[in-house]
C-alpha cells in the first residue's frame, strides 16, 4: 500500500509472502479452525496496509469480513470496541434477523439520539451472547475474518469480550488478525492480554531494492535511475511509508546530480512530523533523545553520554527514553546509539533551525573536546557548524582528523576536514592545512587536485607555501601520469608553467630515466633547460630558485652520472656528476627521484662515506623535508647500505616501507620506481629464505606478467630467474635472464655488483659457463674502476667461485681478505663458504670447517637463512653426521664426475650431448647415471622433479661440485 495525494487506497507493493501465509490461515479457517495472527511492525511499514489488503482479497472470495479500529479514545471508554464489534456484525446479518434487531437494541439508549448517554450502554453479560450468535450465524456460510488494527489501544474489556467469544469449541472458521505497533504495546493491554497470547507472529520487514524500485515508479509515475532507487532504499531501510514520501519530494524536486536523489527528498518533513509526533504522544523523552542521537552521530554512532548531555536529560532518562526507541525499531540494539534509517535522522535534524543545528553541534565539539574524544569524532561536528568555534583548539583537532583519514585512505572525508580547517586558520597552521587539502584534493582526482594546486600557486606570494606545491604538483606528475600523457600535457600547457624556467624540462628527464640506453641531455632539450644567456650548470643567483635553472643543471648532472654508469664509463666520472648535483641542494628539493638516482650511483660505486654524509646533510635540509617523498626516496639508498653490510632484516624493513609509502600516493600501475623497488625487496627476501613471499610480492604489483623495457625492471627479471632456478625450472629461468640482460648477456652496468654476481650464478646453474666467466671478468674490470675493497672483494668472490678458473684459491682468499676489511658481512659468508668448498676438494679439512663455521656465524648473524640451511647441511656432512640414505646424503655421496654428468642431465643435456661434452662414451655417462640415480634412490629422469623438492638439494649439489 502506499499513499498518494487523495489518501490512503489499495495498491500493496510486495506483501506476497506475507498474503500467502494469511491466505493459508485462511484455508485452514475454511477447514473448521479458529486462527488467530499477530502483525507487528516499526512505525510505517505498512500494517494496516495489509491488514486492510487482506481484508479485500477474503472479501473477494466471499468471506464476512469486519474491521475494527482501535484508537486512544477507545481505551478510555470500556466496551467500545465491543460496541463497534458488535454494530459491525449486525450490519452483515439480514435486516429481519432476530440478531440484528437483539444487538441494535442493545446497542440503542436514549442519549444515542439526543446527545452524551445517559445511561450506559449494554455490559459484557449482555454483548457476549449476541456476540456469539452473530459470529456463529455469520460462520455457518463463509468464514469471518476480523481485522483488528491497533489492538494495543483497545479496552481490556473489549478484548476480553472478544477472547471468550472466540474460544473454541464454541465457535470456529473465524481468522482473527490484529496488529500491534512496535515498542508501543506496552502503552495498553494490548501486549499483555491473553486474546493476543500464543497468536502467530508476523513481524513485517522493510521492502527489497525492487520493491523499492517499483513503489517509486508508482509514486513518480516514471522510471526512477537505478543509482536513486539504491540510495532512497538505504535511507529509508525499505520503510514503505518513509519512501512514499520521500518518492513525492522527488516527484517536484529535480535532481541535483544525475543519477543522485536531491538532498531535500531525503529529509521529507512529513517523516519528521509522522516520527515526531508519534514520540511526543507516548514519551516526549522519546523525541528529545531521538532528536539528540540525530544530532550526535556525525562519523559514528554516538555515545549515550553525549546524547544525555545534548536531550538535557539524566543517563537514566536517557537510557530509558532509548530503549523504547529500539522497541520501535528507530534505533539500533547497541552501547553506541545510531538510528535505523538515515532518512528518520535527516528529517529531524531538517526540523532544527540553522542556528539551532550549529549550537547544538558545537555544544557537542566542545563537550567531546572536555572529554577527550578522538579527532574525528570533534571534527565531525565541528565540520557539520556553518559557524566556527571561537577558540583556538578546532583547528589542531581538524588537521589530525584530515591526517588521520588521509591515513586511512580516506581523502573525501579528509578534505572536509581539512576545508574547514583553511578557513578558520591562519599563519604556518593554514599553510600546513592548505598543503594538507591538496594532498587529499589529489587523492580524490589527480588532475583536479593538480589543477587546484597550480590556481593555489598562482595566487600565492608565500614562498615557504609555494615550495612544497611545487613539490607535490612534481610528485603527481612524476607518480600518477604515463609519459606524454594527454592529462599532464594539458595541465603543464597552463600560464603558470610558462614561468617556471626548466620546469618540463626537468620531468622529461624525469620520464627518461627508466630508458636504456639514457638519452643525453642534449637529446632530450639540454640547450632549452637554462635561460637563455646563460650556461648549463651555472644560473645566475635570479635564476637559481625552487623552479629555475639550478634544478635543470642538477638534473642534467644526474642524467650524466646514471649515464656515465649504466653505460659502463670510468666510476670516477659517474661519482663526480653525482657529487656535484648532490652538493646543489636547492636542485634536487622537488625532484627526490634524482637526489634518489644521484645517490645510487654512489652506492653502486661503494661511496658509502660520500653516502653518509650526504644523508646527514639532506636531512637537515628544510626545503627537502617539503617533499611528501622526502624520506621515503632515501629509504632504498639505506637499505641498500644495510644490504651491503649485511643487515639484511634492516635492509628488509626499510624497503617495505618504501613500498607501502610509493602506493599510498597513488602509483600508477607498473611504475618502473615502484617496481625497482619492489625488486629490490624481493631480492632480500630470497635471501632471507622468504620464496614464497618474494613471489607473493611480485605478483601484487603486476611483475610476474610482462613488464615493458627498462633497465629499472632488471632486479625483478633477476629475482624471477632465481626463483624458478630454485626450484628446479632452469628453463623458466634462462628465459627471465634473457629479458634482465638480452640474448647476449649482461652489457652496462645496473643495481651494482650484486646484479652481476646473480648473473654469473645464474648462467652457472644454466651452464653456460663462458657466459659466467664473461660476465664475472666484466664485473671485475669495473670494480678496480671503482677501487674500493667491497666491490673489488664481491668481483674476486665471483670470479674465483667460478669452475676451471686458475687461482681460485687464490682469488677466493683475497676475496675474504678485503670483504673482511669491508665489513660487507653477507658476501664475506659467501666468499668463506666458496673457499671451504674449494679447500674440501683439495683436502684441507681442518681449514675448510674454520671457513664453514665462520660461513654460518656470519649467515646467521645477517638473517640469510638459506645459506645458512645449506651450510649447516655442509657441516653435517663434513663431520660424519648427514642420514644415508636421505637426498641430502646421496648428494654427498656422488663423485665429481656423477656429479657434473647428473648437473648436466637435470639441465636437460641428452646422454649422447653429455657425451660428445665430456669427450666420453655414452656408455660411460649411462654408467654414472645408473650410479647417481641408485645413490639417490630415484630409478630416472622423470624423478628428478620429486628430488628436488628437497630444500637446499640444488645449491649443494651445485656448489658441491665446483659449479657454484
Amino acid at each position: 500500500m502506499h499513499r498518494t495525494d487523495e489518501g490512503l487506497h489499495m495498491c500493496m507493493t510486495g506483501r506476497q509472502s506475507e498474503m500467502r501465509l494469511l491466505g493459508q490461515a485462511l484455508e485452514e479457517c475454511a477447514r473448521g479452525e479458529a486462527v488467530r495472527f499477530l502483525v507487528t511492525g516499526e512505525p510505517g511499514i505498512g500494517r494496516t496496509g495489509l491488514l486492510r489488503a487482506f481484508s479485500a482479497s477474503a472479501r473477494a472470495q466471499g468471506c464476512h469480513t469486519i474491521d475494527l479500529v482501535c484508537s486512544l479514545h477507545d481505551r478510555n471508554h470500556p466496551l467500545g470496541l465491543a460496541h463497534q464489534l458488535a454494530g459491525k456484525l449486525a450490519a452483515l446479518l439480514p435486516e429481519a434477523h432476530s440478531c440484528r434487531t437483539a444487538i441494535e437494541a442493545a446497542l440503542s439508549s436514549p442519549g444515542d439520539r439526543t446527545g452524551p448517554p445517559a445511561s450506559p450502554r449494554a455490559d459484557t453479560g449482555d454483548l457476549l451472547p449476541l456476540v456469539l450468535t452473530a459470529l456463529a450465524e455469520l460462520a455457518s456460510g463463509a468464514s469471518v475474518v476480523i481485522g483488528l488494527d491497533d489492538a494495543h489501544q483497545a479496552d481490556t474489556a473489549s478484548l476480553e469480550l472478544l477472547r471468550r467469544a472466540l474460544l473454541p469449541p464454541h465457535l470456529t472458521r473465524v481468522l482473527l488478525v490484529a496488529s500491534v505497533r512496535d515498542g508501543e504495546r506496552g502503552g495498553g493491554p494490548g501486549e499483555r492480554h491473553e486474546l493476543l497470547v500464543g497468536a502467530r507472529h508476523l513481524r513485517l520487514a522493510g521492502l527489497t531494492q525492487a520493491q523499492a524500485a517499483t513503489l517509486l515508479r508508482r509514486t513518480l509515475h516514471r522510471t526512477p535511475a537505478a543509482e536513486v532507487v539504491a540510495e532512497c532504499h538505504r535511507a529509508c531501510a525499505g520503510n514503505p511509508f518513509m519512501l512514499t514520501e520521500v518518492a513525492r519530494v522527488l516527484r517536484d524536486r529535480p535532481a541535483d546530480t544525475p543519477g543522485r536523489a536531491p538532498a531535500a527528498a531525503l529529509r521529507p518533513a512529513a517523516v519528521a512530523d509522522f516520527i515526531g509526533t508519534r514520540l511526543a504522544r507516548i514519551d516526549p523523552n522519546a523525541a528529545k533523545v531521538a532528536t539528540a542521537i540525530a544530532i550526535a552521530e556525525t562519523e559514528a554512532a554516538a555515545s549515550p553520554l553525549l546524547v544525555s548531555h545534548l536531550s538535557g536529560l539524566s543517563l537514566a532518562e536517557t537510557l530509558a527514553a532509548v530503549d523504547l526507541l529500539v522497541c520501535m525499531h528507530l534505533a539500533g540494539d547497541s552501547d553506541k546509539l545510531s538510528l535505523r534509517h538515515p532518512v528518520v535522522r535527516r528529517a529531524l535534524l531538517g526540523r532544527m533551525t540553522l542556528m539551532a543545528r550549529n549550537a547544538a553541534h558545537l555544544a557537542a565539539a566542545t563537550y567531546l573536546h572536555g572529554k577527550q574524544a578522538p579527532a574525528e569524532q570533534i571534527a565531525g561536528h565541528l565540520t557539520a557548524s556553518t559557524v566556527p568555534l571561537d577558540d583556538s583548539w578546532p583547528v589542531a583537532v581538524l588537521m589530525r582528523a584530515g591526517r588521520t583519514a588521509l591515513a586511512a585512505g580516506e581523502p573525501r572525508r579528509a578534505r572536509r576536514y581539512l576545508e574547514h580547517a583553511v578557513q578558520t586558520a591562519s599563519g604556518e597552521a593554514r599553510r600546513e592545512a592548505l598543503l594538507r587539502l591538496t594532498d587529499a584534493t589529489m587523492a580524490i582526482n589527480r588532475v583536479h587536485g593538480i589543477d587546484e594546486a597550480i590556481r593555489t600557486l598562482e595566487e600565492s606570494t608565500d614562498d615557504a607555501l609555494r615550495l612544497p606545491l611545487l613539490a607535490r604538483i612534481s610528485t603527481a606528475l612524476y607518480l600518477g601520469f604515463q609519459p606524454g600523457e594527454a592529462a599532464r600535457t594539458t595541465i603543464t600547457a597552463g600560464p603558470v608553467w610558462a614561468r617556471l624556467s626548466g620546469w618540463h624540462q626537468v620531468h622529461r628527464m624525469l620520464d627518461c630515466l627508466n630508458t636504456y640506453p639514457l638519452p643525453s641531455a642534449a637529446q632530450i632539450g639540454a640547450e632549452r633547460l637554462a635561460p637563455k644567456g646563460h650556461r648549463l650548470g651555472r644560473p645566475t643567483a635570479a635564476d637559481a630558485d625552487f623552479c629555475g635553472a639550478a634544478q635543470a643543471a642538477a638534473a642534467a648532472l644526474v642524467i650524466g652520472a646514471l649515464r656515465s654508469h649504466l653505460d659502463g664509463g670510468r666510476p670516477a666520472d659517474a661519482v663526480r656528476q653525482a657529487q656535484e648535483a648532490l652538493r646543489a641542494d636547492t636542485g634536487l628539493c622537488l625532484h627526490p627521484v634524482l637526489k634518489l638516482m644521484a645517490l645510487m650511483v654512489l652506492t653502486w660505486n661503494g661511496r658509502d662515506a660520500a653516502v653518509a654524509a650526504h644523508l646527514e646533510r639532506h636531512e637537515d635540509c628544510a626545503r627537502c623535508h617539503e617533499h611528501p617523498l622526502h624520506r621515503t626516496l632515501l629509504l632504498p639508498v639505506t637499505a641498500r647500505m644495510a644490504l651491503l653490510r649485511g643487515r639484511l632484516r634492516a635492509a628488509h624493513d626499510e624497503l617495505s616501507e618504501c613500498v607501502a609509502a610509493i602506493v599510498h600516493h597513488k602509483t600508477r600501475y607498473q611504475h618502473p620506481l615502484l617496481v625497482w623497488v619492489v625488486g629490490m625487496l624481493a631480492e632480500v627476501q630470497l635471501a632471507m629464505g622468504r620464496g614464497d613471499e618474494a613471489r607473493a610480492l611480485l605478483r601484487e604489483h603486476g611483475c610476474l606478467g610482462s613488464l615493458p623495457p627498462g633497465w629499472l625492471y632488471r632486479d625483478v627479471w633477476l629475482t624471477r630467474a632465481r626463483l624458478r632456478a630454485d626450484s628446479g625450472d632452469l628453463p623458466g629461468a634462462a628465459r627471465d635472464l634473457a629479458e634482465a640482460w638480452g640474448p647476449d648477456g649482461p652489457s652496462g652496468a645496473t643495481g651494482g655488483s650484486h646484479a652481476f654476481l646473480h648473473a654469473a650464478d645464474l648462467l652457472t646453474q644454466l651452464g653456460r659457463d663462458e657466459e659466467a666467466r664473461d660476465a664475472a671478468g666484466r664485473l671485475l674490470r669495473s670494480a678496480e674502476a671503482a677501487d674500493t675493497a667491497r666491490e673489488r672483494g664481491i668481483a674476486l668472490r665471483v670470479l674465483g667461485a667460478l669452475p676451471h678458473v686458475p687461482e681460485g684459491e687464490k682469488l677466493l682468499r683475497e676475496a675474504v681478505r678485503l670483504l673482511t676489511e669491508a665489513g660487507a658481512d653477507h658476501d664475506l659468508a659467501h666468499a668463506c663458504a666458496d673457499l671451504a668448498c674449494l679447500l674440501f676438494d683439495e683436502g684441507h679439512h681442518d681449514e675448510a670447517l674454520t671457513q664453514l663455521s665462520t660461513a654460518l656465524e656470519l649467515a646467521d648473524r645477517c638473517g640469510a637463512r638459506p645459506l645458512a640451511r645449506r651450510l649447516r647441511q655442509r657441516l653435517a656432512a663434513a663431520e660424519g653426521r648427514s642420514a644415508g640414505r636421505s637426498p641430502l646424503g646421496g648428494v654427498l655421496k656422488l663423485t665429481k664426475r656423477e656429479k657434473q654428468i647428473l648437473i648436466d642431465a637435470v639441465r636437460g643435456s641428452t646422454n649422447e650431448r653429455i657425451a660428445t661434452t665430456l669427450h666420453i662414451t655414452r656408455r660411460t655417462v649411462e654408467l654414472h647415471l645408473s650410479s647417481a640415480y641408485r645413490k639417490l634412490d630415484i630409478t630416472g629422469r622423470k624423478d628428478f622433479p620429486h628430488l628436488f623438492r628437497t630444500a637446499g638439494l640444488w645449491p649443494l649439489l651445485v656448489d658441491s661440485a665446483g659449479f657454484h
